[in-house]
């Protein structure tokens, strides 16, 4: 199973560590330890998410000449 984990993912999983916390499966700091995994999991997608879209926002910019390559890289 090589699929991209995404954001609905990392979602559910986190809704089932709560679950698991709540009903006693597992410690406090288990479940602490597994959200903070989780929550960089999630941070991570959204950056990727981010990155992805900014480029392609920066294409277009390129293409009809509204910015030129020189002034986006800093």
């Amino acid at each position: 199973m090589n699929r991209e984990i995404k954001a609905k993912d990392v979602k559910r999983l986190l809704l089932r560590v709560y679950r698991r916390y709540q009903g006693g499966v597992i410690t406090e700091a288990q479940a602490t330890k597994e959200t903070s995994l989780l929550n960089s999991i999630l941070k991570a997608i959204e950056v990727t998410d981010f990155e992805k879209r900014l480029d392609k926002v920066e294409g277009k910019l390129f293409e009809v000449n509204i910015i030129d390559s020189t002034s986006a890289n800093g």
